[in-house]
């Protein structure tokens, strides 16, 4: 087992510094999502790429979006990040109080069965890049990415995410951690592993609660 988690973690991370040499331009939208958890993971899942069909929780039993409003979801989440011109042309002081709220965002979307979190780093390393800065995540690990993603999506506490991307944040000229991007990803995924998620489902009582969040959604964004 030890040794099949070393051969999918060295061929993501294989694959994710290959992206990284020739970043496409940032759409900030689920098909993008989709297309980098394709090229991440080709070589590890046959459905790489593929939005979930079915409910899913963290390991713990945290639920993420429900399919019965995802498509609500990614709206939202498309247009926030859209109305925020991509995070363009803010100071770094915004750019981390707006990036920890899209991150949070998507997370909570969690559109693939596994590997959403190496997923989403690539995505907004492709933002960051446009809008000016990179992201260090040599300087963070997963444990503290965990934490700070759990608290955004319980609470929405953001102040654990935001201390997280001020430590990592830097101007486009600033060396990364890395010699090489994402190398840092094998060792932290046999060390720390991933929680994997489980099929989860939901009570009336969850779904009147994602109903209520979901028409705060298309109140706050317009969406329908």
């Amino acid at each position: 087992m030890e040794d099949l988690r070393r051969a999918e973690s060295e061929l993501c991370v294989s694959r994710a510094m290959q992206l990284h040499a020739h970043l496409p331009k940032a759409q900030g939208t689920i098909s993008q999502l989709q297309w980098i958890h394709h090229v991440l993971f080709q070589d590890i899942y046959d459905w790489a790429g593929a939005i979930r069909t079915v409910d899913i929780a963290k390991g713990e039993g945290l639920p993420f979006q429900p399919l019965a409003f995802f498509n609500t979801g990614v709206a939202y989440c498309e247009q926030m990040l859209r109305e925020d011109n991509l995070l363009q042309r803010l100071s770094r002081d915004i750019f981390v109080k707006r990036l920890s709220v899209h991150y949070n965002n998507f997370n909570i979307l969690h559109p693939f069965r596994e590997g959403n979190g190496r997923t989403q780093r690539v995505f907004w390393d492709i933002v960051a890049r446009d809008a000016g800065w990179h992201l260090d995540w040599g300087l963070v690990t997963g444990e503290r990415n965990d934490q700070a993603s759990i608290a955004g999506m319980q609470a929405d506490d953001l102040r654990d995410l935001e201390s997280m991307f001020d430590d990592i944040v830097k101007p486009l000229t600033i060396p990364l951690e890395a010699d090489v991007p994402y190398t840092h990803l094998a060792d932290e995924l046999l060390s720390v592993g991933d929680s994997p998620n489980i099929g989860y489902t939901f009570t009336d009582e969850d779904y009147r609660q994602w109903q209520s969040r979901h028409e705060s959604h298309a109140s706050e964004a317009d969406v329908t």
